[in-house]
């Protein structure tokens, strides 16, 4: 992915305040854990979690759990959050059903998805939510129904799930140690783990995180952030060099934060790409001299 092809691909965020997604962004994040825990009972386990996780993908404008393996086809579940509905596709990632959450509670999108773990051969039995995470309560916890309401509010968390997704693949492929781009269930955040020191076991010690997060302790609207980890805590941010949007922060992490607010303040989708951009690069440059990597 080139600049110029991220520049060309860029959905133009509303200028709509950001913090009026917030109400659409918290039933989402609720509508993911159905696939997340799908994952956790269905999909092999490993130490890091990410069998739990998601990924944005473009051409069906969906966040895709990992796939379920199964001898007669494999199949993964998805959430198209433009208009809050629940999906499993096939091998060939054909829907095979949908359940759009708008007016249905927790207890019948699980009914749904254990009859779709059933029709591809799966024990629905093991199938339970029980997350292993602290997510903010929610009235759906409570037998609410989700309520799709104002779709462009719902329509532009997808856009800034798909703009990160280009901004966030960049760095991705830049950096070999790179993970690949991911939502996280826990904090739906998407991003990218860069380890960029090892021990002799091979072990990192050093490494930053970029990402796109929801409103939270360090912003109440969508932002972008960049922070760093060492083993040995020597990674202090001093002396640190003006970014060319968004600020340095010292809680609740130590790290750069660009708000949706600064970057909707253009109304033009190159203009809005560049901000990221520049603030990305920028940070990062900064996050490697913050961890002694020249």
């Amino acid at each position: 992915m080139s600049l110029a092809s991220i520049k060309s691909n860029w959905s133009l965020l509303s200028s709509e305040d950001p913090k009026s997604l917030a109400p659409a962004i918290e039933q989402i994040h609720r509508g993911v854990q159905f696939i997340a825990m799908a994952g956790k009972h269905y999909v092999k386990n490993v130490p890091d979690d990410s069998h739990t996780n998601l990924r944005w993908l473009p051409r069906e404008e969906v966040l895709a759990g990992n796939w379920i393996r199964e001898r007669n086809g494999n199949f993964r579940f998805a959430i198209r959050s433009k208009d809050l509905t629940l999906i499993v596709y096939n091998a060939n990632m054909e829907p095979a059903s949908t359940f759009a959450l708008n007016g249905k509670t927790n207890e019948e999108a699980l009914v749904w998805v254990k009859e779709q773990l059933t029709s591809f051969g799966k024990d629905a039995a093991l199938m339970k939510m029980d997350i292993h995470y602290d997510i903010p309560p929610h009235e759906t916890d409570n037998g609410s129904p989700y309520q799709f309401q104002n779709a462009t509010r719902f329509a532009e968390t997808a856009k800034h799930r798909a703009n990160s997704d280009l901004a966030l693949a960049y760095f991705a492929k830049a950096y070999k140690t790179a993970s690949t781009v991911r939502t996280w269930p826990h904090h739906f955040d998407h991003g990218v783990y860069i380890p960029m020191v090892f021990d002799d076991a091979g072990n990192a010690t050093k490494s930053f995180s970029i990402g796109m997060g929801i409103p939270d302790p360090a912003s109440d609207e969508p932002y972008y952030y960049i922070t760093t980890w060492s083993k040995a805590g020597d990674n202090e941010y001093k002396n640190l060099p003006p970014l060319p949007s968004g600020e340095w922060i010292s809680a609740p992490f130590n790290g750069a934060v660009l708000k949706a607010s600064e970057i909707v303040k253009s109304k033009s989708a190159a203009q809005q790409s560049k901000i990221v951009m520049d603030f990305l690069k920028a940070g990062i440059a900064a996050s490697q001299k913050v961890l002694g990597i020249e």
